[in-house]
């Protein structure tokens, strides 16, 4: 019964489904490069030195967990920050975790004033960051930190895949015998000798 399972089409289909997914979880999770950061993120030029911050209360704001004041969307919708959680943050902008190795405070705060980024421009236009959540941010996003490891996407693949094939092995035992009549009928019809004509 287990080689019938193993070697039957619905089970290779589930398995290159299960692998498929499991690899775009990966693709979809892995870090970009510093170097590919800095160069979308470089400031043009650079400003005075900012307010003082409060980190924690930038880490609430990134993650969505403190609203912002003029209710623009929290920063994780887009981009990821080394420790932001199993799944991280968003794809869509690049990797923040690293900040702090091409950025000074003043030019960050200065560029959150702004929205330099043509991505990001039109959304805060109506919900601009007030001068204590740019400091916040600011202080946050400058914390020093380690590139988060894809440990968790590993996981995440792990965990799809053998979702996966367990429910490959329940569907599989729970429709082994289906259709077994209309099957058996087919299979001895094609073994009658064919007439001719």
């Amino acid at each position: 019964m287990l080689r019938r399972l193993i070697r039957s089409k619905e089970l290779r289909a589930v398995l290159i489904a299960a692998a498929s997914f499991s690899i775009l979880v990966v693709l979809l999770f892995s870090q970009t490069t510093p170097a590919q950061s800095a160069s979308a993120w470089l400031p043009a030029a650079h400003a005075p030195e900012p307010q003082a911050g409060d980190p924690g209360r930038g880490q609430a704001l990134f993650l969505g967990k403190a609203p912002l004041e003029n209710d623009g969307p929290p920063c994780m919708a887009c981009h990821n920050v080394g420790g932001s959680g199993l799944l991280g943050g968003g794809a869509v902008g690049p990797d923040l975790t690293e900040m702090s190795t091409f950025y000074r405070a003043a030019d960050l705060t200065a560029d959150l004033a702004d929205m330099p980024w043509p991505a990001m421009e039109p959304i805060y236009a109506e919900h601009p960051l007030t001068p204590s959540e740019q400091a916040d941010l600011t202080a946050f996003l400058l914390t020093p930190r380690q590139p988060q490891s894809n440990y968790y996407a590993w996981v995440v693949m792990g965990v799809g895949l053998l979702g996966c094939i367990a429910a490959a092995g329940f569907f599989g035992l729970m429709y082994r015998r289906r259709m077994r009549g209309v099957r058996q009928a087919l299979v001895a019809q094609g073994r009658l000798p064919r007439r001719s004509k």
